[in-house]
C-alpha cells in the first residue's frame, strides 16, 4: 500500500505546525514538480527524477536524501539537513531547490530521459493544470512495480468521466504505459511484454484488488494535499472504483514516426489479438485530439481501429 500516515499528512498539510509544509508549498506554487505518494515516504519528482526523497523516521522527522548520481558535473552539492525535523529544515531544501534543478538539467542534458519527462507531464496536464477538470483520466501514481509478479506500470490513473461527476463510485481502473519513439516499442521493455505481465497481474484478483485499494487511497491523499484540480460536487466526499468492470490498460505512443513500418508491424503481430479481446482488461490505445495530452475517453481507441487508422494513413 503506497500511502502516506495520517501524521505524514499532517506534516505537509498544516501551515502551523506541519514541519513539511513549506515543501507541500514549493510544489504547488512551481508546476514543474510533482509530488508522488509511496510507501511511508514520497519522491517530489523534476523531469522525470526524484530532486527529494523524504522518509517518514518517527512522528515529526523525516530523512531527506537526493541522489548524488545527478552530481557528476558539479564541483559539489549544495550543504542540505539530511534529516528534516523542523520548517527550518524544510526551507533549507526549498532553497536549495534551484541549485539541485541546475544539477539535475546537466545531467539530463547529458543523459537524457524524454520518456520520464514526458510521464512527468501528462500527471501535470490531467491532475494540477488550466485543463485538468476537463481530463477524465486522473493519475494516481507513476513508476509503480510488483516485485512479486515482476510488473512495471508507468502510470495508474482513474477514469473519471465527465458525465459522472456528481458521484464518486464508478471510476474505472487504467493502467497507462508510455512509449517514447519506435525504438522502445519492440524488445524486452517493448508493448508485448507489458501486455504479457499485466495479464497476469489484473488476472490475479488478489494483487488487483489491492492495486484498486492503494489508488482509491492515493487519490484521497492527493486530493487533500491539493494536488488535484477538478470542479467537484459538495455531496462527492471520495471516489470508489468499480470492481465490476475490467479495467483499461492504454498505451501512450509517444513521437511515432508515422513513415516507421515498426508500429504497423508489432500491432499486426497475431500475438497481439489475444490481449485485443482480454479476459481481464480493455486494451486502448491514446490517440491525441489534435496536440496535447488531456486524456479523454474519446481518445482511447482499440487495437482494431488503430490498426485501421494505421492502414489509411500507409494508403
Amino acid at each position: 500500500m503506497r500511502a502516506l500516515s495520517d501524521a505524514f499528512m499532517h506534516d505537509l498539510l498544516s501551515s502551523n505546525d506541519g514541519v513539511l509544509h513549506p515543501i507541500l508549498e514549493r510544489v504547488h506554487q512551481d508546476h514543474t514538480l510533482m509530488l508522488a505518494i509511496r510507501d511511508g515516504y514520497i519522491n517530489v519528482y523534476y523531469r522525470g527524477g526524484s530532486i527529494l526523497k523524504l522518509s517518514e523516521q518517527r512522528k515529526g522527522s523525516y530523512s531527506a536524501f537526493f541522489d548524488i548520481k545527478y552530481n557528476k558535473s558539479e564541483p559539489q552539492c549544495p550543504a542540505l539537513p539530511s534529516a528534516v525535523a523542523s520548517k527550518e529544515a524544510a526551507e533549507t531544501w526549498v532553497d536549495a531547490f534551484q541549485d539541485l534543478k541546475r544539477i539535475m538539467d546537466r545531467f539530463f542534458s547529458n543523459h537524457p530521459k524524454p520518456e520520464r519527462e514526458l510521464q512527468q507531464l501528462v500527471a501535470r496536464e490531467n491532475n494540477y493544470s488550466t485543463i485538468s477538470n476537463e481530463s477524465e483520466y486522473f493519475i494516481s501514481d507513476i513508476e509503480v512495480a510488483d516485485p512479486l509478479l515482476g510488473a512495471r506500470l508507468d502510470m495508474v490513473a482513474l477514469r473519471w468521466l465527465a458525465a459522472e461527476r456528481k458521484g464518486g463510485n464508478n471510476c474505472k481502473p487504467a493502467f497507462i504505459e508510455m512509449k517514447y519513439g519506435d525504438g522502445a516499442l519492440g524488445g524486452t521493455a517493448g508493448l508485448v511484454k507489458h501486455l504479457n505481465d499485466l495479464d497476469r497481474l489484473l488476472g490475479d484478483d488478489g494483487r488487483r484488488n489491492a492495486m484498486l485499494d492503494m489508488m482509491e487511497k492515493q487519490f484521497s491523499q492527493l486530493d487533500l494535499l491539493g494536488l488535484l484540480k477538478f470542479n467537484r460536487s459538495t455531496s462527492v466526499t471520495g471516489v470508489e472504483l468499480n470492481r465490476s468492470v475490467k479495467p483499461e490498460v492504454i498505451f501512450i505512443l509517444a513521437n511515432h514516426n508515422p513513415r516507421s513500418s515498426q508500429l504497423n508491424s508489432i500491432l499486426s503481430d497475431q500475438e497481439m489479438d489475444k490481449f485485443s479481446d482480454s479476459p481481464h482488461f480493455n486494451l486502448r490505445f491514446f490517440v491525441a485530439r489534435y496536440a496535447g495530452f488531456g486524456l479523454h475517453a474519446d481518445c482511447m481507441v482499440a487495437l482494431p481501429e488503430l490498426r485501421e487508422l494505421l492502414g489509411s494513413k500507409d494508403a
